[in-house]
């Protein structure tokens, strides 16, 4: 009895001291949850009182995001995502003119490094950027291929510092060197590619014109087997420039409205051909710049080799005959 009566007392000790913890525990839990609930109140109330701007913000970006499926599911060409600034951000800072002062339109084809040394169109990526870098520096703005089409054709004002930067063939190195600099730099570019040449050992495949174009670099033709046009017929050449705009318009999904003359030449069937193709204007690489008085089918460029710094650069275009 006496060893039934101590475990008696001992259990009923274990239970007391086991409701003291209990009750210890249900109290310090309570404590516990009351001080949370304030530091999530405060916390709530301050992200209430700070972020008007941040609650903005998420709004922002779930429009942009709904903006951007609805470019995608409509299947807008000319709205990139992530691409460079509007006709309006551009020119909104500085001069523009209506008057038929020209613009001078550059024409650079690889940039790369030539190891044999004997390409004189091989220009660096480092005195590329010194290019481009130099440009923007002095005050000038790139423009799209379609900007040149609206002064030319339609009258329509540009700033009056204006270039326009062209790449002839369509190489690898102006999607692995030239595109970096030119997004780093916000500048517009066109590049006319061979497109019996595009997946090519040198050439730019389709997904990285398709990605420049979506970004803003405009894609055009230089033609399909980069043969002389001037040793062509008519048909020929209407072939030529035809299939080569309708092949890079199924890569970009945009219209192709310019074309480049392999080694800039031409015949008297040239003009025919391009207007009949459905381009707007073709370039050549005779010296001079592109102004109302020139025949669009045959604008004036100035090619760029490796010899040039930008006192070179700055010097024709500022004496060249307009």
């Amino acid at each position: 009895m006496d060893n039934k009566k101590k475990c008696k007392n001992t259990l009923s000790k274990r239970l007391k001291k086991n409701r003291r913890r209990k009750k210890l525990v249900r109290s310090l839990v309570l404590v516990i949850l009351i001080g949370i609930g304030v530091n999530i109140y405060n916390h709530k109330a301050s992200i209430k009182v700070d972020s008007n701007q941040y609650e903005a913000s998420n709004e922002y970006n779930y429009e942009t995001e709904k903006f951007e499926d609805k470019i995608n599911s409509e299947n807008i060409s000319n709205s990139p995502v992530e691409n460079l600034k509007t006709d309006v951000d551009k020119f909104e800072k500085v001069d523009i003119t209506n008057e038929n002062k020209g613009v001078p339109v550059l024409c650079y084809h690889s940039i790369g490094y030539d190891e044999s040394g004997k390409s004189p169109l091989i220009v660096s990526p480092q005195k590329f950027k010194e290019h481009m870098k130099a440009l923007k520096d002095n005050g000038y703005t790139a423009l799209t291929i379609s900007e040149l089409e609206d002064y030319l054709v339609n009258d329509k004002p540009i700033p009056v510092k204006s270039i326009l930067i062209t790449f002839d063939d369509g190489y690898k190195d102006n999607y692995t060197n030239a595109f970096p600099i030119l997004k780093e730099l916000n500048m517009n570019a066109t590049i006319f590619v061979v497109s019996s040449l595009i997946n090519g050992e040198t050439s730019m495949t389709s997904q990285q014109i398709k990605e420049m174009s979506d970004y803003g670099i405009d894609i055009e033709s230089h033609t399909v087997s980069h043969k002389r046009l001037s040793e062509m017929s008519y048909n020929e050449q209407l072939e030529e420039l035809s299939k080569s705009k309708k092949e890079i318009e199924e890569i970009t999904g945009k219209s192709v409205i310019a074309a480049a003359y392999p080694e800039g030449m031409y015949n008297d069937d040239t003009k025919s051909a391009v207007e009949n193709a459905g381009y707007k204007m073709g370039f050549t690489i005779e010296h001079g710049y592109a102004d109302r008085d020139d025949n669009f089918s045959m604008l004036n460029r100035i090619c760029i080799d490796y010899t040039f710094n930008w006192n070179n650069i700055n010097y024709i275009i500022n004496n060249i005959k307009k």
